[in-house]
């Protein structure tokens, strides 16, 4: 086969299976890349899923926390979200484990990107708003008015041909009719949470979905100003060493809050009332607050590992049904995947050696060979939380000696662990710096010590 025969030129065409984040940013790098090679393309977005409905209808269900990398990327390539998008602006973040919590602050002082908390369809089920709060609609807006065509109706098939002279066959229709449109590429861009990643898995092109656990999300209504006083702006994240809970948080989202679980299996929503009726969240809640009789919640799959060959000729995915970073920044590998695959089609070819090349084996380099020392480093960070007399001592130490080096170096280690600002390989680097280590060993031996006094391992039954 011949790689030249595969390649976009002038009035090419790319069908983008998936108006979420992951379509529209490869939508928006796809119109820029063609404006600086002097063609024009055709995109076509399908997308079946209405934003603008609340509740989890049009929702992609994440807790839709824009890190400040991202938003830095974001505002870069202009897109700047107005005010009505951006439900918080985060000013960072709290930690809490069983017995000690400590506010975690920005390491870098002179980074004005801005954390932001939004919502991915138009709010929670039951909320009464009028004007639409839906980032993924504001960002297919904003290529729908770069030209992008959008039909909202699903997917029904798709066929890729062995000839490499035969364009892709995208089918498509509702209410029992079926449409298709004839592409030159063909994106999928649908989510792990779509069950188009089984229909690319069935025609046997070698495509393999990524291996998936199911988390718990829940919308809480709560007055706006004791969110304010309550969570100061910051992100509550809960390591609480109990299982099956692996990370906990709580977004502030203006007049809600996004409660967000992920777990060592499937999450239930019996977990979920386990979790809010531990006494270290039940600090966050108001005294008298009870579950509500009704609620919005979802229990959507988060990636565990990454695609196999998520690619073929004229067919490439992106987003986590490709590779993404394991429980952080599913947004931003997003981002990060699309880029790639558009400099891959644009700059190389559409051919499945391309995309191998020149896409997933960078993608892979950057995202899932650093999922698998996430995978080592949050087994370590699941032990250390459990010991209770070990957490408390660090975390009171970076509380009294604020400014200190070690208490630095220890606040943005875990900065970086529950924000995902670092990558797990540099997160990595900063736990095993040798002077931190170093200078942690009397901490330790002082909390030990005291531990052992305090709750002596062996006591004789009989005094």
């Amino acid at each position: 086969m011949s790689e030249k025969k595969l390649r976009l030129k002038n009035n090419s065409k790319i069908a983008i299976i998936g108006g979420g984040p992951a379509g529209s940013f490869f939508a928006n790098d796809a119109i820029r890349e063609a404006k600086s090679l002097g063609i024009n393309i055709h995109i076509t977005i399908l997308n079946s899923k209405d934003f603008n409905q609340k509740g989890p209808n049009g929702c992609n269900m994440s807790a839709a926390v824009i890190a400040s990398t991202l938003h830095a990327k974001l505002t870069r390539d202009g897109i700047i979200l107005p005010e009505h998008i951006i439900r918080q602006k985060i000013k960072g973040y709290y930690f809490h484990t069983e017995e000690y919590g400590i506010e975690l602050y920005k390491p870098d002082q002179t980074n004005k990107s801005t954390i932001m908390a939004v919502y991915r369809g138009n709010g929670p089920l039951f909320s009464t708003h009028t004007e639409s709060h839906s980032f993924d609609d504001f960002l297919l807006k904003h290529v729908i008015k770069q030209g992008v065509t959008v039909i909202s109706e699903p997917v029904l098939d798709l066929n890729i041909s062995s000839d490499p002279d035969t364009p892709a066959t995208v089918v498509y229709g509702k209410g029992g009719q079926r449409n298709k449109i004839e592409v030159d590429l063909v994106v999928g861009a649908f989510g792990i949470n779509s069950n188009l990643a089984n229909k690319i898995e069935n025609l046997n092109l070698g495509y393999i979905p990524p291996k998936t656990v199911r988390t718990c999300q829940m919308e809480i209504p709560l007055d706006p100003a004791f969110i304010k006083s309550s969570f100061k702006d910051n992100i509550q994240v809960f390591a609480l060493g109990i299982e099956p809970f692996r990370f906990a948080s709580m977004v502030p989202k203006d007049n809600y809050i996004t409660v967000s679980l992920v777990g060592s299996r499937d999450l239930t929503s019996n977990d979920l009332i386990d979790f809010l009726n531990h006494p270290v969240v039940r600090k966050n809640l108001p005294n008298n607050w009870e579950m509500p009789d009704k609620f919005c919640m979802c229990l959507p799959k988060i990636v565990l590992s990454h695609a196999i060959n998520p690619f073929s000729d004229r067919l490439v995915l992106v987003g986590d049904a490709s590779i993404s970073r394991i429980f952080k920044n599913g947004l931003e590998s997003a981002y990060i995947t699309s880029q790639l695959a558009v400099r891959t089609a644009f700059e190389y070819g559409i051919s499945s050696e391309d995309f191998a090349r020149h896409y997933y084996k960078p993608a892979r380099k950057l995202l899932a060979m650093d999922n698998k020392l996430g995978t080592v480093i949050l087994a370590i960070s699941d032990f250390v939380t459990r010991q209770n007399w070990l957490v408390k001592a660090r975390l009171s130490y970076v509380e009294d000696k604020r400014g200190s080096w070690i208490a630095n170096h220890l606040n943005a280690l875990l900065w970086n662990m529950v924000t995902g600002d670092a990558p797990y390989h540099k997160i990595l680097i900063q736990a095993i710096n040798p002077l931190f280590q170093i200078k942690l060993i009397p901490i330790t031996l002082k909390a030990l010590i005291i531990a052992i006094v305090k709750y002596p391992f062996y006591r004789n039954p009989t005094k």
